[in-house]
């Protein structure tokens, strides 16, 4: 083999191996190895298989941890699970006595996830494995055998990953981190359209940038949870860790410069009205978006990055075509002013890339200072009880909707006698979603996705009937199935489908395949979670949506008060800055989020276009803050008349926010006046006040629509005069 071959074939191997999900897929393969082979061997087929369940059940409730956490919830988790199948294996021949027990341990186990991604993880494991534990039942041999090996697979699994663990421990920060500088290259390259993009495109590229956003921010809060397990259980952090974390708060403040708008895009194309330099915008925002992802690969295969040079040059040569464009057109200030500050913003993440550069070599120690990530004290247990049962949360409603699911699907297996319908259930679990929307999406892709799993498993029962052709693709559909999870479920869940009516088939004594009843059965899991989230507490969004634009208005509000704060006191990247930061690009991610759930539920127009009105505008002016707060500096004695400006927006969002919350009107007030023209000669200023005159509109645009949603009538949309500010 050539060595061009040769370091392409090791630069693929990283990459897979560097890969979250076939990593993930990689560990569940080898554990299901070590037990399905011997086992094979051994004669022992339906024990191998059993453990392999179990196995299934441990990695589909693993979360991440230290190796310290991950080995207190693999004693925990073991012990849940050996507890939940013996009390399935002692009650399941009492249905009077089993099925209360059941749908009271659904609701229990589904409402742990309060408490936080592992406590929750630990309950739909549980659930999951006395799933497994009544398919199998019937099956089962002896009292203890399904207790038994379900446990030890579980167990095995658990040390198997927590030794990789060991080996690995930061390698999850890595591949999580990486996903950060992913989504902010996903977000450049899609901003960069709006140069020399045709007006009408705009609404959609918005749109478009908002659900990016969701993403991005995911990616953030996940990424500084990651961090905060691991900083919080060492003393003194090590080098590695250190540099993970700079890079971590690198990304947030290329994120805050990314998000920026300085300018109405709409009426740019239309004002600069000089292609070249349109097309000089464009072209270094797409090249800034690739080199986000070169880091963001960078750091999933442990490499250094290696930051372009070219970069630099294209910084300076579109400088000086803004310059000489200027010369030949004479650009009004109001235009040139921002135009330069767009620059230096770029010339800023040109700037970050460096700073990573650095970051990325091992013997580099980054300096990080007293920076400390939020970390949200725990509220008391029965407080946090008493709130979480109350019918407005959202995961009391989840858990009371999926615990009368399984009492009408178990009380249909029971009336009728169904031995091996247990798969109804198990369908319920997997399908049924908080939301509406979600389930909707769920219950296409489950039905697709075992119907697919099916046809390919009926053929494959009669051309491979050996049993070791079976246990290799009983392997090999739960490697696929954990590589394609997350990215195409309907794949997914044709690849688990046949994976499970594998297992049952050579775990059971069964004369012949169940195909057809495990298709009626899905079937009806369906049906009757459809039911479930149509009837019984639907979980509309447009109930959420005065509390959400609620939390948009007051998260802006004091994200706008941090940024005005440092106008005196100068720039800082302190804890209170960052948080509020972060609150806000939430706060704006659950309207997206919420304008994209809303067109698949049955609402009237009305509200789906109040919805987007609220949405499209939300993140207008989060844009806006997040320049503001990008180029925040202080410039003593000279922002008077801006910062007397901020503290009406400020007074104009909490009393919005509060009159949402309360259900109280608002009253009629006048739009806020805007900033008086002319304010100064200096470009800073010029900016500024250009920046909260925008920020005026979109905040009196946002409180005619929440007094019009308080009265459930249309606005006027002559009365929204922020309407097409990009």
């Amino acid at each position: 083999m050539s060595p061009v071959a040769t370091a392409s074939a090791t630069i693929w191997l990283r990459r897979l191996f560097t890969d979250s999900h076939f990593f993930f897929a990689l560990k569940v393969l080898l554990a299901m190895a070590c037990v399905l082979l011997p086992g094979w061997w051994l004669e022992h087929t339906p024990t191998a298989v059993t453990l392999a369940l179990g196995i299934m059940a441990g990695a589909l409730s693993e979360v991440d941890q230290d190796p310290k956490g991950r080995f207190k919830h693999l004693l925990l988790s073991s012990l849940t699970f050996l507890t939940a199948t013996v009390t399935v294996t002692l009650f399941i021949d009492i249905p009077w006595l089993f099925g209360p027990l059941l749908i009271s341990s659904a609701l229990v186990l589904t409402l742990l996830g309060a408490w936080g991604p592992g406590p929750g993880s630990l309950g739909f494991g549980a659930l999951l494995i006395a799933l497994y534990t009544m398919q199998g039942h019937i099956d089962s041999p002896y009292f203890w055998y399904q207790p038994l090996f379900l446990t030890l697979g579980a167990a095995w699994y658990g040390v198997l990953s927590w030794l990789v663990l060991l080996i690995w421990p930061y390698k999850q920060v890595h591949e999580q981190l990486a996903q950060c500088y992913f989504a902010l290259s996903r977000y450049l390259l899609e901003k960069s359209r709006f140069f020399g993009t045709p007006e009408q495109e705009h609404q959609h590229l918005r749109h478009q940038l908002a659900q990016l956003n969701i993403a991005l921010v995911s990616a953030l809060d996940n990424t500084k949870q990651i961090l905060n397990r691991r900083i919080h259980n060492q003393q003194d952090p090590e080098p590695e860790l250190g540099r993970l974390l700079a890079l971590y708060l690198l990304v947030q403040d290329m994120h805050e410069r990314a998000t920026s708008s300085h300018y109405s895009y709409r009426q740019l194309n239309q004002d600069l009205n000089q292609v070249n330099v349109l097309a000089g915008y464009q072209t270094l925002l797409m090249d800034l978006g690739e080199a986000c992802y070169r880091l963001g690969y960078a750091i999933l295969t442990h490499n250094k990055y290696t930051h372009r040079p070219g970069l630099a040059w294209q910084l300076s040569a579109l400088q000086d075509q803004l310059d000489y464009s200027h010369l030949k057109q004479h650009y009004p200030r109001s235009l040139l002013s921002p135009m330069k500050f767009l620059s230096r913003n770029m010339l800023h993440l040109h700037e970050g890339l460096l700073r990573a550069q650095a970051l990325t070599q091992r013997h580099t120690a980054a300096n990080t200072g007293n920076i400390t990530l939020d970390s949200p004290s725990p509220t008391p247990f029965w407080p946090k009880l008493k709130a979480l049962l109350h019918p407005n949360t959202l995961l009391f409603r989840h858990g009371v909707r999926l615990s009368l699911c399984f009492a009408l699907g178990y009380s249909l297996i029971a009336g009728l006698q169904l031995e091996r319908a247990y798969w109804i259930l198990i369908t319920i679990m997997f399908v049924c979603q908080p939301s509406f929307s979600a389930t909707r999406k769920r219950l296409i892709q489950r039905t697709l996705g075992t119907v697919g799993g099916i046809l390919a498993t009926v053929p494959l029962f009669y051309f491979l009937p050996s049993t070791g052709a079976q246990l290799f693709i009983m392997m090999l559909a739960a490697f696929i199935f954990f590589t394609q999870v997350k990215v195409h479920y309907s794949w997914a869940v044709g690849f688990i489908t046949l994976f499970v009516l594998m297992a049952f088939n050579l775990q059971g004594a069964a004369p012949e395949p169940a195909w057809l009843p495990r298709l009626f059965d899905t079937l009806v899991g369906c049906g009757l979670t459809f039911l479930a989230v149509w009837f019984i507490w639907p979980d509309w969004q447009r109930r959420h949506l005065p509390l959400l634009m609620a939390n948009a208005m007051e998260a802006n509000a004091h994200y706008l008060a941090a940024i005005a704060q440092q106008f005196s006191e100068g720039r800082n990247e302190d804890l209170d800055y960052r948080l509020q930061r972060k609150r806000a690009h939430q706060a704006d991610n659950q309207l997206a989020l919420a304008w994209q759930n809303i067109r698949v539920e049955p609402v009237a127009k009305y509200w789906l276009n109040l919805c987007f009105d609220i949405a499209y505008r939300n993140h207008a002016l989060l844009s806006y803050l997040s320049t503001l707060g990008a180029h925040r500096q202080q410039i003593p004695g000279r922002t008077a008349e801006i910062i007397e400006q901020t503290e009406k927006l400020v007074a104009r969002l909490t009393a919005s926010a509060a009159a949402l919350r309360s259900q109280t009107a608002l009253p009629a007030d006048p739009p806020l006046p805007n900033l008086s023209a002319d304010l100064s000669d200096d470009e800073w200023l010029i900016l500024r006040q250009q920046l909260i005159s925008h920020i005026t509109l979109l905040v009196n645009d946002l409180y005619q629509l929440a007094r019009g949603f308080q009265q459930q009538a249309p606005v006027n949309q002559e009365e929204l005069i922020g309407r097409d500010n990009d």
